[in-house]
């Protein structure tokens, strides 16, 4: 059936997905493939369902002429990193055969391109925020006309009842729910090539990076139950000291719930500059909170961190401590920038609450593996700039090995970059002063920010700056990296006056609708993340389909943004690390040829924010521990 198309449509069904099993028993296959040849008497596609029982042999077939240099067959679903890893976990033997379709660009998702091509266009954000507008029935009903049942009556929750089932023995609305998947993915993955033009070019890339992410989800995180228990506790108790403070002052009522009325009276005692909401109300966000210097408003801005900790985060730590139930982040491969976002919790920013990353652990036996690379967005910066303008002073102190914030630091000093090292190994305070502010100002301005934006920038870090000082800092900031000014000039005319579209270097992945400052930091940021998620693809395929690798049998449990923890055997992990960051760094070298990108590792027994690399007098990696534990 499939040797008259090289695009199958692909779909799958299942048992309802439990928590800790996000690759739930498939129950069949539907497919889909354009028919060739046109007639009165044929159907412009032709369709069906496989039982599981039947599907492996199909499914290896088409995946081998996927994955064939040849370039065969390319299988396409909607959200598709789901069925692929359904399809594994049904046959094993076929994830080789599955990472090389993707490393050959020949899996492809119609809800990424559909997101690609509203990146482009700068409607994604508002389409984002709207339920339903990226699910295969809205793209059907937007593409197609076709208003397609997903509601709990259907039978896309039922399939696990069918399962010891023969196929002739289903009812005819399942066969045919499964198979209007699958023919409804390929049509509507037809009209988005229709639409879209060089947009849809990074779609591979993008759907090699969703199923690692996947992957990842699929395999979770542990949590250490005494941790946790003892973490709960603390933030109960900070919540209820908080609230008991907050009802005293009438800021909070005795069911626990705030007083909106006083909270907004409150602000406006404090005077100054006031946010209103959309309907005209004095805004009571925790920026306005804080920005009020009124002590008890800054109080309901702690407890409402607390009451997040407990009602969000407590409960998947919780689910954590059980092996079958491990913590299971929902990863999102793309937003508009290019970077990657995480929810239900978010791994990718967690909160800061004191004990909250200790609660993590590995499996028993395991260790983490954690890599980063190190300044990775201004490294990529620096490749924009010397593709832009063939010179660029950052990318030549890189070359050097020159650590960009020292360097900064010194000129601002007024000393060399020398001394510079040598006091701040040290640990000479004025030189450690200078290169943190040095770090807030080469991430700051980078973007486009302007003394005064950048005067509320720092504050996040502790930096509480004149208008004076920032607007001095970001003239001695410029006069270090020249290449910022015609960079910022190029951004600029790109824009226009208004909003302007870019093009990504290497993937080509194109952003509209961008401000001046979106598009300074999408050159750079967007190009660090295609970076980052293709290294991420590629320790998954050493993790999960290469026997050969120190990296086998590894897993990778969380990626943040530019860092890559795995879970690795502890007698393996040591060298599994040096891998890990050997890997890192080829993926990096194709993105970025002119600037060397450096890595940092380190092994850990439970997730620590600053864990560094620790050696044996053999040189050999070993767990990093805080000094007081």
């Amino acid at each position: 059936m499939t040797h008259h198309s090289t695009t199958i449509g692909l779909d799958t069904e299942t048992r309802p997905i439990t928590p800790g099993n996000l690759a739930p028993d498939l129950a069949c296959v539907s497919w889909c493939y354009k028919n060739p040849t046109k007639g009165a008497h044929l159907r412009p596609y032709s369709s069906g369902v496989l039982h599981h029982t039947e599907s492996t042999k199909d499914v290896e077939f088409w995946l081998r002429g996927a994955a064939h240099i040849k370039n065969d067959i390319k299988l396409v679903g909607h959200h598709i990193s789901f069925d692929m890893a359904v399809l594994a976990s049904h046959s094993p033997h076929l994830l080789p055969l599955i990472f090389e379709a993707y490393r050959r660009g020949n899996i492809e998702d119609t809800q990424l391109r559909e997101q690609l091509i509203d990146i482009a266009d700068g409607s994604f954000w508002q389409k984002r925020t709207k339920k339903g507008s990226y699910s295969l029935k809205g793209l059907a009903s937007q593409y197609l006309s076709l208003e397609m049942e997903k509601g709990a009556d259907t039978y896309r929750l039922k399939y696990g009842e069918l399962i010891d089932t023969p196929l002739p023995g289903w009812p005819q609305e399942a066969v045919e729910y499964s198979r209007q998947d699958a023919e409804a993915t390929l049509r509507v993955y037809n009209e988005q090539a229709k639409r879209g033009g060089k947009e849809l070019a990074d779609g591979p890339a993008q759907a090699r990076a969703a199923f690692a992410l996947h992957l990842a989800s699929c395999w979770g995180v542990t949590t250490d139950g005494e941790k946790v228990a003892e973490f709960v506790q603390a933030s109960a108790d900070t919540m209820a000291c908080h609230g008991e403070k907050l009802a005293r002052v009438g800021l909070m009522r005795l069911n626990g719930t705030k007083d909106l009325a006083r909270v907004r009276d409150r602000v406006k005692k404090a005077g100054g500059p006031q946010k209103r909401t959309a309907k005209g109300s004095v805004a009571t966000d925790e920026e306005t909170l804080i920005a009020s210097g009124d002590p008890d408003l800054a109080l309901l801005v702690e407890f409402s961190k607390a009451q997040k900790l407990d009602s969000v985060w407590s409960r998947y730590l919780e689910q954590g401590t059980d092996p079958a139930t491990p913590v299971q982040a929902k990863f999102h491969c793309l937003v508009e920038s290019g970077r990657t976002s995480c929810s239900k919790p978010n791994l990718q920013n967690p909160h800061r609450a004191t004990g909250l990353r200790e609660c993590f652990i590995p499996r028993p036996g395991s260790l983490f593996v954690a890599c980063d690379y190190s300044t990775l967005e201004l490294c990529t910066l620096a490749q924009v700039t010397t593709w832009l303008f063939q010179k660029s002073n950052m990318a030549e102190q890189l070359q050097k090995g020159v650590d960009l914030h020292l360097h900064f630091a010194a000129q601002v000093l007024g000393i060399s970059y020398t001394d510079a090292q040598e006091r701040n190994a040290n640990r000479d305070p004025e030189v450690r002063e200078a290169r943190q502010m040095a770090k807030v100002a080469n991430f700051g301005y980078c973007g486009g920010m302007g003394a005064n934006s950048f005067r509320q920038y720092a504050k996040g870090f502790g930096l509480d700056l004149t208008d004076k000082q920032a607007e001095k800092l970001r003239e001695d900031w410029f006069k270090t990296w020249p290449e910022m000014r015609d960079y910022f000039k190029h951004v600029a005319d790109v824009v226009g006056e208004d909003k302007g579209k870019i093009e990504q270097f290497v993937s080509g992945r194109v952003r509209g609708g961008v401000h001046f400052t979106q598009a300074a930091n999408s050159y750079f940021q967007g190009l660090g993340a295609d970076l980052a998620k293709a290294a991420l693809f590629e320790v998954a395929r050493l993790c999960y389909a290469d026997p050969e690798s120190a990296l086998f049998g590894s897993r990778p449990v969380m990626f943040i943004h530019d860092e890559i923890v795995l879970e690795s055997p502890a007698d393996k992990a040591p060298e599994a690390a040096e891998v890990l960051a050997e890997t890192m760094q080829k993926v990096a070298r194709y993105y970025t040829p002119d600037i060397p990108i450096g890595t940092t590792v380190a092994l850990m027994g439970r997730w620590y924010k600053n864990a560094e690399a620790v050696r044996d007098e053999n040189g050999r990696l070993t767990a990093w521990r805080p000094s007081d534990d």
